[in-house]
Parts: C-alpha cells; structure tokens; sequence
C-alpha cells in the first residue's frame, strides 16, 4: 500500500474549487477522506535497466545449451560418412530429436520446481545435466549408452536450462520485449557459429575425435553456464507471474490455441532444415565435411543476426504481423533456393536466410503469447506451449529421413533429386504455419484486417 502523505483535506478542496479561501468540510466527511483505502502501488515494468543483464546471461546460456545442439548437424554428418556406432541416419536423428523432446517434455517439471523452490534449483540441475551428458556421450562405446547421454540426459539439461529462464525478460521488458528476446536468442546462433568450427577441428583431428569434441564441448558449456545462471534475476513477486505446472484450459483458449498449431508446424520445419542441410550438402552433392560445417557456421552466423534484427522489427511492425512475414519469406526460400540447390554457393545463400528465419519461433515465441495470454499467465500457456511441441521435435527429422529414404528405396531417386520430398515438405509446412497464425491475429484484432498492427 502507497504510504505517501496526503494533502491537508481544506488545501485539496481549496484548490479543486478554484477559491482563494478553504471550505470547510463537515467532520465526518474529513473522516471518511482520511481513513479511505489508498489504491495499491501497479509495478512498472522497467524496460531496460538490470534486465539488459539478464538478456546477456541468456544469451550465453544458449550459446552452449541450443548452440551446442545446432552442431549435432556437424556430428551426424561425420557419424555417417564414417559409420559410426554402426548405426542408421534414421538412428541418429531420433537422437537430435530425443534431446529436442526431452527438453520441452521437462516444461512442467520445470515449472513446479521453480514454484516448490526458486527458479535457480532447475537451472543449476540443468547446467549439470548439459556438462554431464556431453561427456558421457563422449565416452559411449555403442550406440545404446550414447543415444541415453547425447539424447535424453542432454536433452533433459536443456530444458531445465530453458523453460525457467524464458519468461525472465517479460519480468524486465514490455515495449523492447521482442528486441531482449531475439539478443538472447541470438545465443544459439553465436553458439553455434564458434562451436560448430572448434567441433569441426576436434572431429578432424586424429588425436581427438568424437570422444574429445564432446568432452571439450562440456566443459565449454561448465565454463559458461555457471556464472551466467549465478547472475540472472528475475521479478516473479513484482509482476505476480505464476508457475502452474499444467493447465489444460491453454489448449482451448481461442487466441493461444492458434499459438500452439503454428509452433507445432514451424518447429517441424526448423529441425528438418538444421539437421538436414550439412547431410545434404556432404551426401547429395559431395562436399567435403568442411563444407558441411561451413554451412552450418554461416546458419548459426544468419541465426545470431536474424534474431536480434526480428525482435526489433516485431516491437515496430507487431509480433505476430512480422512472424507471419518471416516464416513466409522461410517456406518461399526453402522452395525457391535450398531445393533447387547444387552447389556450395547457392546452399550458403539458403543457409544463412534460413539462420534468419527458420529459428525464429525461439525468439517470438514468448512475446507472442505475453501479447495473448498476458504477463501473469504467461509462464503456465508455456509450460503448454512447450509441451505441444514435444512431437514435432521429437518426430520432425525421422519423418524427413523417411521421405528420403522412400525416394530412395520405392522411386530409385538419387543425389540431390533424393531430397526433394522432403525438402518440399519443409518448406510446405514453413508455409502452412504462417497460415496458422494468422487466426491469432484474427482473434486479437477482432478483424481479418492484413495490415493491423497486432
């Protein structure tokens, strides 16, 4: 309650009159004045200030959290030139989306620990979990212990990482939210950028291997995890956000419901696109790996400006107007470029526009539904959020290695004519949730108007 002192009861009266002299009130009047209830203090969001250091923290930590998980693309495509582990490409991508679904499938998880303790328990058990699986996985005989660490152990590190430290910059933004967000997000891009090069020089050279390249990447994920955890902060009491683990009622609110069906479709696309495009390159037009992870450092390099560049023009143009445009311009460019691609060239062109666009979802998902559901709900519609996107990420990669392999097997295609389904599916589905999303709009603005901004 406001404790600021109030005017003697004549001078307001006075001054409200406009006269010169005071009129006297009737004492149970003044009575009634003095004992009234002040109205609550309404917290101001302070748009900048300490949370400019909180977007900082998470953009480290995704560096080496979805940074570390972009060079999976790297590992696989050195995994199947070299057969290692004697498995399938359909064995390595349920990995890349085991560690994806591990990590959203913790949403809840995440969410009641953060009420039963404080934010920080599920941070620090995920940072542990993020060192401990990389280098377990570094020192996995067989196929069986690796698909357990690099999947499930780093995945569940993922997400205790992500869910608690997402909804943090909404404590501290309200106009610059989309902005803080994609700088944080931009993490995974610069992340991805550094390590797909150290992991490419670790894979190559023949005194470490895969064993070293992910122990190296463990401790690069220890060194900075820790401290950039230690330092974030948040205003849960302040913004009275709530953590319920589970509310069935955000699969039918009738704008988030339109939030959920677009990151469904969106997410399919993003990790066909991440986790197919070095593969292609190295597989279907014979690259060298160094090629392969060239591509994959300039998508991390595209991810670590797109981000940034869409959070501001989501604050300018409205968050859900400019995703819609963005995962337009991801479907058309998938299309247009990536599937008639043969060249390095051409392929770097798509990869970097694909950096831009197609990973968008990480940095607009959280202004999106703060502009849906509100600030103080908006930690419970993620935890659902997260969950719903569970299938696509864990099905998203598989579902393309089996379009590949039927162009393969039932229609005898080969080379780059073998990726064409499911390079074609991708940019479909890219397209299809931006479609989606626009009933969000609709149900926002009350209109089918193209061009408010919403």
């Amino acid at each position: 309650m406001s404790t600021a002192r109030s005017a003697p009861v004549e001078s307001t009266n006075a001054a409200a009159t406009g006269l010169s002299e005071p009129i006297p009130l009737p004492d149970s009047a003044k009575e009634d004045i003095h004992t009234a209830e002040l109205p609550q203090e309404v917290d101001v969001i302070p748009n900048g200030g300490y949370g400019w250091v909180v977007a900082v923290c998470i953009l480290c930590s995704n560096a080496v959290t979805w940074g570390n998980n972009t060079t999976y693309g790297v590992f696989t495509a050195y995994y199947l030139q070299n057969n290692y582990f004697n498995a399938s490409d359909l064995d390595y991508a349920w990995v890349g989306g085991l560690s994806v679904a591990a990590a959203l499938i913790l949403a809840p998880l995440a969410n009641w620990l953060t009420q039963r303790t404080n934010y920080r328990v599920s941070l620090f058990i995920g940072a542990s979990l993020v060192v401990l699986g990389q280098c377990l996985a570094g020192i996995s005989t067989s196929f069986g212990p690796f698909l357990v660490c690099q999947g499930l152990v780093f995945g569940a590190g993922l997400g205790l990482v992500l869910i608690p430290s997402l909804p943090l910059l909404a404590h501290w933004f309200d106009t610059r939210l989309a902005l803080a967000q994609g700088l944080a997000a931009a993490g995974s891009g610069l992340g991805g950028l550094v390590l797909a090069n150290t992991t490419r020089a670790a894979l190559e050279n023949p005194r470490l291997g895969v064993k070293w390249a992910l122990i190296i990447n463990g401790g690069i994920s220890a060194a900075v995890l820790f401290p950039a955890i230690a330092l974030l902060r948040g205003r849960h009491k302040a913004v009275g956000a709530r953590s319920a683990p589970y509310e069935a009622k955000w699969f039918v609110h009738p704008g988030f419901v339109w939030v959920l069906l677009w990151a469904f479709f969106a997410m399919i696309a993003y990790f066909i696109a991440i986790y197919s495009l070095a593969s292609f390159a190295t597989s279907a037009l014979g690259l060298s790996q160094g090629q392969g992870a060239a591509l994959q450092s300039i998508l991390s390099a595209g991810q670590m400006i797109g981000r940034p560049a869409w959070g501001f023009l989501l604050d300018k143009g409205g968050r859900i107007n400019m995703t819609i445009v963005c995962y337009i311009a991801c479907g058309l460019s998938t299309l247009c470029i990536w599937l008639p691609a043969r060249s390095f060239a051409v392929l770097a062109v798509f990869a970097f526009i694909q950096g831009v666009t197609g990973g968008t979802i990480w940095s607009a998902s959280t202004p999106i539904a703060a502009r849906v559901v509100g600030v103080k709900d908006l930690q419970s519609a993620m935890a659902i959020f997260w969950l719903v996107l569970v299938l696509p990420a864990l099905v998203g990669q598989p579902i393309a290695i089996a379009l590949l392999q039927h162009s393969t097997g039932t229609l005898g295609r080969q080379g780059a004519e073998a990726y064409y389904i499911s390079i074609g599916f991708c940019g479909g589905v890219a397209l299809f949730s931006a479609a989606l999303l626009y009933g969000a709009k609709r149900h926002l603005q009350g209109n089918w108007r193209l061009w408010q901004i919403t």
